[in-house]
């Protein structure tokens, strides 16, 4: 090529250069299909936004673009994209997405934010013509009086139980604490609808169906929220129209706990921020924060938002599946909570934490594959956040922040105990979830409950009133339909299989099997309810690895044990998990059953739990391998292991029915702690080889749990455990 060919070669390939770069800039980011609150439904959707004359640009909608989207998949050869734009997105119906709306293996389905941009999905009604109350109300406060505001809402307008300003939710007005009197009943069936209260405390309001009574019965893990019925004010006893968990009456833990309080009535309406909805007169009262309600008052009126809805066929072997979608770079705000009913009795999955298909979540999967929620957010909302129902696989639920929510953050419910076992093989990763379970106390901030061979990694857990990650499969075998769970028994799959069956003849129709629950960073949970824990399985099924895991800094009173195999629970593994700095009468890891307790850090300053740092609690347990573990104490009264039968039949686990060898015991204040409980095992057959030793940690006061080189662990075949692993560490924008 001569000189002149090259330079007129260069000069095109500039011009060309320059020509695509103007069309890239013209057009930033590129999709198929366009959003926007400034947007039309009757335009294209083809272009980011109104194009000078006003006759074209994106959709208004997402359903437009959603029907739009279904013409471009046959004949798409790669993803179709939908971008949205910064904006709040007001529904007043949940988004569905049925089969039509899937991709395939050629072509996903991408719904995200348009980049550097803030798209905001909410149900929240904005309430106006606020008027100040002039009249004398009786049932007011006498504090109250000339302060209140009322508003009356649509005929048409949904129940609601939750309201918000600016984003932050406001408390509905509610009655003083008091301490329920113990009540004679049946712990399983009797006694859940009606409970004796102190004279003058409760009365027939005229709103009667609209108050409710939050309760703590009798047991510490679990709270309701129960509509009242009527009152007898002569003998002071109150019914519910919804029955209660468990014997509504005095708590069990805690002498004078306060377990009972009454909200949404109008004589309790006496602090600034508090309000009650009446829905007979549709009035809506509120006493403003501010002298006045402003214009950012709203109330949800959806609890699902986005829904992913296949072809479920509950009594048949298969479904259809929704595939391929994604939804990226979203935020989900302001919906309403699920209130029980009647109906829902023997579908609340353990101990009613959550329940069994049922629409309490925000962005809800209800037969779904391959599709991805992904660097999300959901925040300021009473509902769940996500939940994916009965038929669910290979779905990806990955960097969303999860913050300010009513109930549980991540929930996989698959079918209940049966030979149709299909939600499985999904991925909970890098998900970063606090301050949820503001309505609902007992919510986990991930749960698993029939859901197997999925990957929970990763993720990062603090400030929770409950329990950090739970894997479940716990039913009550009854045919009657009234113990937990039991109307979700398969029952025509199941055969003659009971809860009198063997745990190996009951496991087969057990779905939470084969689970990894790894490298997660977990902390600051328990601060409300009592005996939970940093990571909890029961009745789940066999091969769930716990491992990796970091669980510390859980002060609370209330808090049971770091990790916990409860009843019903066998061949678990739990390996390499630093457990440290637990309040309560904590136990570093406990053990209902079968199942290995390897190479794991309990390390506990706080405090001496009443059971062992190592707590065996039920049988069988013969086979369980507890090895080359690290107790480190600065307690000279802390116990190793704890053996005792906790709940059930049958006698005392032993440890001398354990493989039991190659463990470390050290205590800071004395160097000759455990010598004696050690000595005594070894004279029983077991561990020979473990050791009362320092095991040189690098830095345990500042948490650097890595071995130095010179460690007895090491020689023991201790594997070392890095802690950078763990949590959102390696992740980019973990926090937004």
């Amino acid at each position: 090529m001569n000189f002149s060919k090259m330079r007129y070669f260069i000069i095109s390939l500039g011009i060309l250069s320059f020509l695509t770069f103007a069309q890239c800039s013209q057009h930033k980011y590129r999709a198929d299909f366009y959003v926007s609150t400034s947007g039309n439904d009757s335009w294209s959707g083809r272009l980011d936004a109104p194009n000078e004359n006003g006759t074209d640009g994106p959709f208004k909608t997402l359903t437009k673009a959603r029907d739009a989207v279904r013409s471009e998949i046959p004949n798409s050869e790669g993803d179709v994209m939908v971008m949205i734009r910064g904006g709040k997105y007001v529904l007043d119906e949940t988004v569905v997405f049925g089969l039509e709306d899937s991709g395939n293996e050629k072509c996903r389905i991408i719904y995200r934010n348009y980049p550097n941009e803030k798209p905001v999905f909410t149900s929240g009604y904005a309430i106006r013509g606020w008027k100040k109350v002039e009249e004398d109300i009786d049932d007011l406060p006498e504090n109250a009086k000339g302060k209140i505001f009322v508003a009356r809402l649509p005929a048409n307008f949904r129940h609601f139980s939750s309201l918000y300003e600016d984003s932050v939710a406001l408390p509905r007005a509610r009655s003083e604490g008091t301490v329920l009197p113990s009540r004679p009943g049946d712990w399983q069936y009797e006694d859940k609808g009606s409970f004796i209260f102190e004279k003058g405390t409760l009365r027939n309001w005229e709103n009667m169906g609209d108050v409710d009574v939050v309760i703590r019965p009798y047991y510490a893990w679990v709270m309701n929220i129960l509509p009242l019925k009527s009152i007898d004010e002569k003998n002071n006893v109150a019914h519910t129209s919804v029955i209660g968990t468990y014997p509504l009456r005095k708590f069990r833990w805690g002498r004078g706990t306060v377990n009972m309080w009454v909200e949404n009535a109008l004589n309790e309406l006496d602090r600034p921020g508090e309000w009650v909805y009446n829905s007979s007169s549709g009035k809506l009262y509120l006493w403003p924060k501010n002298g006045s309600p402003g214009d950012k008052i709203v109330s949800p009126q959806l609890i699902e938002l986005f829904r992913i809805e296949g072809g479920i066929d509950y009594a048949g072997k298969t479904d259809k599946a929704v595939k391929n979608l994604v939804f990226e770079g979203l935020n989900f705000t302001c919906a309403d909570y699920f209130r029980r009913t009647n109906d829902w009795i023997g579908k609340g999955i353990q101990h009613d934490w959550e329940y069994f298909d049922a629409a309490t979540a925000m962005v809800r999967m209800r037969g779904a594959e391959h599709c991805e929620v992904k660097n999300c957010r959901f925040s300021q909302s009473s509902a769940s956040a996500i939940r994916l129902d009965l038929h669910c696989q290979n779905n990806d639920i990955s960097g969303n922040v999860i913050k300010n929510m009513g109930g549980t953050g991540i929930l996989l419910a698959g079918y209940g105990p049966g030979t149709k076992d299909v939600n499985k093989n999904n991925r909970i990763t890098h998900n970063h979830i606090s301050d949820i379970g503001k309505v609902y106390w007992h919510s986990p901030a991930i749960f698993l409950w029939q859901s197997g061979s999925n990957l929970v990694s990763n993720n990062l857990i603090y400030r929770t009133p409950y329990t950090g990650i739970v894997v479940s499969g716990r039913i009550i075998w009854d045919k009657a339909g009234k113990g937990e769970c039991s109307k979700t028994v398969r029952w025509h799959e199941v055969g003659t299989t009971t809860g009198s069956s063997t745990w190996k003849e009951r496991e087969p129709f057990l779905h939470g099997r084969n689970n990894i629950i790894e490298k997660n960073d977990i902390h600051h949970v328990m601060e409300v309810m009592g005996d939970g824990n940093g990571i909890y399985i029961s009745g789940a099924g066999t091969g769930n690895i716990v491992r990796k895991n970091y669980i510390h800094d859980c002060p609370s009173a209330h808090f049971a044990e770091g990790i916990r195999c409860d009843d019903d629970q066998h061949e678990t593994t739990i390996e390499s998990n630093i457990v440290t700095r637990l309040g309560g009468m904590a136990t570093g890891i406990c053990s209902k059953g079968r199942n290995d307790i390897i190479n794991n850090v309990i390390a506990m300053p706080l405090n001496a739990p009443a059971r062992g740092l190592i707590s065996l609690e039920g049988t069988p347990i013969d086979g369980s391998v507890i090895e080359r573990n690290i107790v480190i104490v600065d307690d000279p009264n802390s116990l190793v292991y704890y053996q005792r039968r906790t709940s059930g039949a049958g006698g005392d686990p032993k440890l001398t029915d354990c493989k039991v060898d190659k463990n470390i015991y050290y205590c800071t204040a004395d160097k000759n702690w455990g010598k004696a409980q050690l000595e005594d095992r070894q004279s029983r057959g077991i561990e020979l080889k473990s050791l009362v030793s320092d095991p040189f940690f690098v830095d345990v006061t500042n948490d650097n749990f890595r071995l130095n080189k010179n460690s007895p662990a090491l020689r023991l075949g201790f594997k070392q455990i890095d802690m950078e692993e763990m949590g959102l560490r390696n992740c980019e924008n973990s926090i937004r």
